[in-house]
């Protein structure tokens, strides 16, 4: 089974690709504006489109603290910083990705209202009531401690505070075969149906939980993405072998076949920390 860290270090958006597409495009890596790395750095599903209306739904504005969980290359955390004006701290278990998104986010002078730090989300390395948002994008499913992790994001969360975040929900025609191939090959710790996310949020003191059902539009970004991964294959041999690119493909073309099959889909969730008396 490749473990999170191997899969996240050896994943086909990285600073190299990136900066080889900055490039290709005509970018100067020493003259970067914010909006030079939307296009490139947003690895979740949607892109910029997925950021604001999951900012919509977490109703960010300029007064916000918000803590970006799995925070990856650190795309959404500079996109909501330029676009929305608030304060955002990105965390992140792979220290080469939290290094690479702190290097993307100096440059383009983004560095005063965007920081990263390498922590794990189950023991998050934040006092309590530290933000009034926390967000998240297709990364939970990594993370098997499911209690824990809401403890820990409704422990950061300022009373009044606000979680949402997005992730892969599985159908109870998802079979064992296939919870196991999407763990061995994409390091999918844990994938739930929604009736069980909406339980643990209720376990961690998180009310008002609403969700929305992304599956139909993520299953059209799917086929885009199985694509975009292929046009890489050059970029990803090079700097982790053919074996291994070939093992991730393998991986996410089951993953694309079960999407495809409705046996699993997209949602966003939103619940509150109750506001104290």
């Amino acid at each position: 089974m490749v473990d999170i860290l191997t899969y996240y270090n050896q994943h086909p958006i990285n600073e190299s690709t990136i900066n080889d597409a900055l490039l290709r495009a005509g970018s100067s890596l020493e003259n970067l504006a914010p909006e030079d790395l939307f296009a490139h750095d947003q690895d979740h599903y949607g892109g910029l489109e997925a950021v604001d209306a999951l900012a919509k739904s977490a109703a960010i504005d300029a007064s916000d603290r918000v803590l970006d969980v799995c925070s990856g290359m650190g795309g959404p955390a500079r996109y909501l910083a330029s676009r929305y004006g608030c304060r955002v701290m990105g965390l992140d278990l792979n220290r080469s990705r939290a290094l690479s998104a702190a290097r993307f986010t100096a440059l383009v002078g983004l560095d005063g209202k965007v920081s990263f730090v390498c922590g794990d989300a189950t023991s998050m390395p934040f006092e309590n009531q530290s933000f009034t948002r926390v967000i998240s994008q297709e990364a939970f499913l990594h993370i098997g401690d499911k209690e824990a992790l809401f403890e820990n994001c409704q422990r950061v969360l300022a009373p009044g505070g606000r979680l949402t975040f997005t992730d892969w929900v599985a159908s109870p025609r998802l079979t064992e075969s296939e919870r196991s191939i999407l763990g061995k090959g994409m390091a999918a710790a844990a994938i739930h149906q929604k009736d069980e996310y909406v339980s643990y949020l209720s376990a961690a003191d998180l009310a008002g939980v609403e969700v929305e059902d992304l599956s139909v539009w993520w299953r059209d970004i799917l086929r885009k993405r199985l694509e975009m991964y292929r046009e890489k294959s050059q970029d990803s041999e090079r700097l982790f072998g053919a074996a291994r690119y070939r093992e991730f493909m393998d991986a996410y073309e089951i993953f694309v076949s079960v999407i495809e099959e409705g046996k699993l889909g997209g949602a966003r969730f939103t619940a509150f920390r109750l506001a104290q008396c």
